[in-house]
């Protein structure tokens, strides 16, 4: 029976786990806080950083999804270094897993509008993305691991976009934006796991986006409407003032290759997708 670890079972790591107790497989999954698992899956509360060596399972592949508890570099440091470290000291000398990490495009530095694929060279330009490379390899020099770099994650429970453009918050300079929706991201780390299980070559880091680089404020605009609310906008914005500024245009090359394609290919989809229970969820 395959063996699979999720190593912070949060909402990516639920979404896993259902798909791999569908295949039969035997799913552990840890979580640092909460007691609610998928059915069917073997549950720990614990905190990864403090798991005793021998408590970890013995598994086939291994997914480690992390959330920092903030936006400073020391949080990343903890979130991402220090728990990588833990994985790697936890499989030192016995059987090693296939490692699936979930890192994010902002290890990219570029800020001028550039197209980014997964052969650009990943230039961090920020402390808490120089956390993530230091992550990354941590980990690719220890285990077989593939890092799955997430652009921004939006889907259901995932408002803050939509509550700022219902408060009409101020808009800031317009810049690039890239997306992939929740159950994208789920279904790119299901299919990298059946491929490392299968023992197929992975490159050592693969982005996830729906290949849709949008103006924010086209994705603001279109929201707006859709909520029936104005914008912040003032009469007097220059013609020039909704060219994209800043930001980077991100495509996800191999990905695709591997077969893999989104569910909501541009924000039109998945906004409207989530429409329904926004409005509940405000009720």
């Amino acid at each position: 029976m395959t063996q699979v670890l999720i190593a912070g079972c949060g909402d990516l790591g639920q979404g896993v786990a259902q798909y791999f107790v569908k295949k039969q497989a035997q799913v552990t999954g840890i979580r640092r806080s909460g007691t609610v698992f998928p059915d069917g899956v073997r549950g720990m509360t614990h905190d990864l950083l403090t798991l005793p060596a021998e408590q970890w399972p013995d598994v086939d592949l291994l997914y480690l999804i992390m959330t920092p508890q903030g936006r400073t570099a020391e949080a990343y440091h903890t979130a991402y270094v220090m728990t990588a470290a833990a994985v790697v000291a936890a499989y030192q000398g016995r059987r090693q897993p296939k490692v699936i990490f979930v890192s994010s495009t902002s290890v990219y530095g570029q800020n001028n509008g550039e197209w980014v694929d997964d052969q650009t060279q990943a230039v961090a330009a920020s402390e808490t993305a120089s956390k993530l490379l230091e992550a990354e390899n941590l980990l690719l020099s220890n285990l077989s691991t593939v890092a799955l770099r997430c652009s921004g994650i939006y889907g259901p429970g995932r408002y803050r976009l939509l509550q700022g453009v219902q408060r009409k918050d101020a808009w800031g300079a317009n810049q690039w934006t890239n997306r992939i929706h929740r159950d994208d991201v789920v279904s790119a780390l299901c299919l990298l796991g059946e491929r490392a299980l299968a023992a197929e070559s992975l490159p050592s880091h693969i982005i996830v986006s729906d290949g849709q680089p949008t103006s924010m404020w086209e994705v603001k605009l279109w929201l707006a409407e859709r909520l029936q609310v104005s914008t912040p906008l003032g009469e007097t914005i220059n013609r020039a003032d909704y060219l994209p500024a800043r930001g980077k245009r991100i495509v996800p090359h191999a990905l695709r290759a591997l077969g893999w394609a989104p569910q909501y290919p541009s924000y039109v989809a998945g906004y409207e997708s989530m429409m329904a229970a926004y409005h509940e969820w405000l009720d």
